[in-house]
């Protein structure tokens, strides 16, 4: 049987380190028919940089905090009610449908001001169709790695690294010159497996730092750190020439200690953040922004405070804390609460990106929010959600790197499926709806770094032999459900 096995080797430098522990021969040979060959690549490097945060939502969350289009059908054949008050628009007797169809309770609010400001778009038929399974590994894999062959890929951001250190040549800079291009907020990430055929420089894996941005670079004050300072002061009198390899690493060392230990002081400094226009709901007594008290505050905050000052990390994947979406039971009061949370937390966050001013602007920071997979819309005997297809993409800011209309808007119509008062009932796209694969994501976010064909990225022998195309961004939105 194929196994994957994760190896973090955090240690004194905290970097991160998925490696594959063993391959079968049919692995091996399969993995030499699937895997992305890189000198298929048509690279054209973007006239602006983009910088993705790639936000994981393990557990696959229910897609109804982005679309109560379908309510009244879906209440009609549910075993169990929907509240009555989810079945009306807000303007009706305290109902909870927002104009766009989002679920106010759930964040809903939130999301119709970042979809009025041009900030977001909502892909409601991110669906599932080639390998249509529901089991948390495979989905977790294939939408991580961007690809359905889940045991030979490695993650999307591995890929995107290996198709930017060959193609460095192209970048302004060279790649190897970037400082932390490719940060994890979550520890071993599946989107930075390591890739065997394409082995990378230890300045291209990703680095693992956690919310506080605790040091991995600080030596502090304990015996073997003084002992090496002691170490590095003695190395004089042409040290430097003699011991180059070492000389520069203590050097690299200190610079990133000192890095990002600026980052820590930026992100405990309400100063720091910027000013919003005045009576902004998100705006403090002094007029700049405050970030809500929830429990994904701090580690999208960290994320968003690193993309800003570091304009040289590229791909920063969050995860882990943000997961819980697994909701089989007691489902709407803990959903609705998570889906508040996350959602006036990347309102700030796109405030934070926004307002800030930084040379050459912001503009170029994506944030992507999306998960395994989608929910059932079935209320199940213990009042939750069993595993689905559809799921949505919340997609926010990056209007420098995406084409004109891309954002602001809502895309993908549904239809309830299913047997009446039966379990397995879940939303489609209807027939003249766009969708995409789950596996469409990482395309896209290659094809922003500059791949022209990123589609190679994402073969699969089996059940995508072509790959899977980039989300066309230039699709018209729906009209809203309400007027």
């Amino acid at each position: 049987m194929k196994r994957r096995t994760f190896i973090k080797t955090a240690g004194a430098l905290g970097i991160t380190a998925s490696m594959p522990a063993m391959f079968s021969k049919e692995s091996v040979i399969k993995r030499a028919a699937a895997a992305p060959l890189l000198n298929e690549v048509h690279y054209v490097a973007p006239p602006v940089m983009p910088q993705v945060i790639n936000v994981f939502l393990y557990g696959g969350p229910s897609e109804l905090a982005g679309n109560l289009t379908n309510i009244e059908d879906i209440n009609g054949n549910s075993q169990n009610p929907y509240p009555s008050s989810l079945l009306r628009p807000t303007t009706d007797n305290n109902g909870r449908i927002t104009r766009n169809g989002f679920w106010s309770d759930a964040g809903g609010e939130a999301m119709e001001e970042m979809l009025a400001a041009g900030d977001m778009t909502i892909y409601r038929t991110v669906n599932r169709r080639k390998n249509n399974t529901r089991a948390h590994r495979p989905s977790i894999f294939s939408c991580l790695t961007g690809n359905l062959d889940i045991d030979n890929s490695p993650g999307m951001g591995t890929t995107l690294a290996a198709v930017l250190y060959k193609n460095s040549g192209a970048l302004s800079k060279p790649i190897e010159e970037f400082v932390l291009p490719f940060v994890s907020f979550e520890g071993g990430s599946t989107a930075f497996i390591s890739d065997p055929d394409n082995p990378l420089p230890l300045g291209l894996r990703a680095i693992s730092l956690d919310q506080r941005f605790d040091n991995p670079y600080s030596r502090g004050s304990n015996q073997f750190g003084e002992a090496l300072e002691r170490l590095v002061a003695q190395m004089s009198g042409g040290a430097d020439k003699r011991f180059a390899k070492a000389y520069a690493g203590f050097e690299t060392r200190r610079k990133l200690e000192q890095l990002i230990d600026g980052f820590a002081s930026e992100l405990n400094s309400d100063t720091a953040l910027p000013l919003l226009p005045e009576g902004d709901v998100d705006a403090g007594e002094d007029g700049r922004l405050r970030y809500p008290n929830t429990r994904y505050t701090q580690r999208i905050k960290a994320a968003v405070t690193l993309a800003i000052a570091n304009p040289d990390s590229l791909f920063i994947t969050v995860g882990g804390g943000l997961g819980g979406w697994d909701d089989h039971n007691s489902a709407i009061e803990e959903y609705t609460d998570r889906m508040q949370a996350l959602m006036t937390t990347l309102r700030a966050a796109v405030k934070h990106i926004r307002y800030t001013d930084r040379p050459g602007g912001t503009d170029n920071i994506i944030i992507n929010v999306f998960g395994d997979f989608g929910r059932n819309v079935n209320l199940n005997n213990s009042l939750g959600w069993d595993h689905g297809n559809n799921q949505n993409l919340y997609t926010f800011g990056g209007a420098a790197i995406r084409p004109a209309g891309a954002l602001g808007k809502v895309v993908g119509k549904t239809e309830r499926f299913g047997s009446s008062k039966q379990n397995r009932q879940f939303t489609r796209p209807t027939d003249d709806s766009y969708e995409f694969e789950p596996t469409a994501i990482a395309s896209t976010v290659y094809s922003w770094f500059g791949v022209q064909n990123p589609e190679v990225l994402t073969r699969d022998a089996v059940y995508a032999p072509q790959g899977e195309p980039p989300i066309d961004e230039t699709v018209a939105g729906e009209p809203p459900l309400f007027g």
